[in-house]
């Protein structure tokens, strides 16, 4: 059976779909991979405070920019802090009031709070470079960038159809794809010893959007085996959403690119790799890759083209790279500790010898 076509609002407390139930208890089991995403990005939080700026202070100031690089990464600037206002929108207006079990809701809870530290972080380098605040609305003068955020708010979750073409467009192509277009371009920077605590800004972002990519795709295949939402048709129009964000993004890169090529990239780099990445993310969404990155269906697809950005695979593969700064790992994680609660070497034994020694 497929609820395709039901709306997922009038679903919510018949016992029919297990993502739109609530126990109303605390209860993480039913879904424990949501668990653990909302688990690892509590483990990964960052600040943009923690990054310092100086040195990007200094080199947007000087010569060590040309022309062309400072107007590319302006133009960069001016459309990726609206891109996380958008995604952390979704994720408020379209997502939690849809998504009821508890795993699911602190998972998404997770997501958007970390989406506001994005924000915060690309606000603060901008204006720490001493960018008016009018430059976070000149993304409206450009059509290319004015397209992209009307397209995002163009989705909806009237059906259940509706609801996997979101999650696929913002999952897939937005967080997964869109936004690592700019990942790349800002990359290319601190790869020439150039604005390295963007650099570290980007590659903690990058970190979380991978996250945030992965999970979503787990929630888009369990919400399409639970309601039978994703039917050829869906699929094709999936497939669809893959072409017109990357026509988007083709836009978006010549106006990036508008004054001409950049030192080791040319906008042609970034399309390229723009392609492969829809190619990759239709492929997690087990649809037909367009692109000819990779070929085949389900369960055997192969790539068939190389990564296009082989300097960017090597610096953000698994996303423990050197920190710009000084020799510790961008793998980040307050929480992540190691550590029992019980025995001679726990934490409560440690705290009575503690007291004792206080005694």
């Amino acid at each position: 059976m497929t609820y395709a076509d039901a709306n997922p609002f009038e679903l919510q407390g018949k016992g029919l779909i297990g993502l739109l139930e609530t126990t109303g208890t605390y209860d993480v089991d039913r879904y424990p991979w949501a668990y653990q995403c909302w688990k690892r990005q509590q483990q990964i939080h960052w600040m943009g405070e923690e990054v310092p700026l100086g040195e990007d202070i200094k080199d947007w100031q000087s010569d060590i920019l040309t022309v062309n690089e400072r107007n590319l990464l302006t133009q960069i600037f001016r459309f990726f802090t609206q891109s996380d206002v958008e995604v952390s929108d979704n994720y408020f207006k379209r997502y939690i009031p849809i998504f009821q079990p508890l795993e699911v809701q602190m998972m998404m809870a997770a997501f958007t709070n970390i989406e506001t530290v994005h924000i915060d972080a690309y606000a603060l380098l901008l204006k720490t470079l001493g960018m008016p605040k009018s430059e976070f609305e000149v993304f409206r003068d450009y059509a290319a960038m004015r397209a992209k955020a009307d397209y995002m708010k163009s989705f909806g979750t009237n059906t259940c159809a509706d609801v996997a073409r979101t999650l696929a467009m913002f999952g897939a192509f937005t967080e997964g794809m869109s936004l690592f277009a700019s990942f790349a371009m800002l990359m290319n920077f601190p790869r020439h010893n150039k604005m390295k605590g963007m650099g570290q800004i980007v590659s903690w972002s990058v970190r979380d959007e991978s996250l945030h990519c992965e999970s979503i795709l787990k929630l888009y295949h369990a919400w399409a085996e639970e309601t039978g939402a994703v039917t050829k048709s869906v699929g094709d129009d999936i497939i669809e959403v893959a072409k017109t964000m990357v026509s988007l993004e083709d836009k978006f890169v010549e106006v990036a690119f508008e004054l001409g090529d950049v030192e080791g990239m040319t906008p042609q780099d970034i399309q390229n790799y723009v392609r492969y990445i829809a190619d990759w993310r239709l492929t997690q969404l087990n649809l037909t890759p367009i692109y000819g990155y990779f070929t085949g269906g389900p369960g055997d697809y192969q790539q068939k083209q190389s990564h296009p950005l082989s300097w960017l695979s090597a610096m953000l593969n698994g996303v423990e790279h050197a920190n710009f700064f000084e020799a510790r790992a961008t793998e980040y994680s307050k929480a992540a500790m190691r550590g029992s609660w019980h025995g001679e070497e726990g934490t409560w034994a440690l705290f009575d010898a503690q007291k004792k020694k206080v005694a």
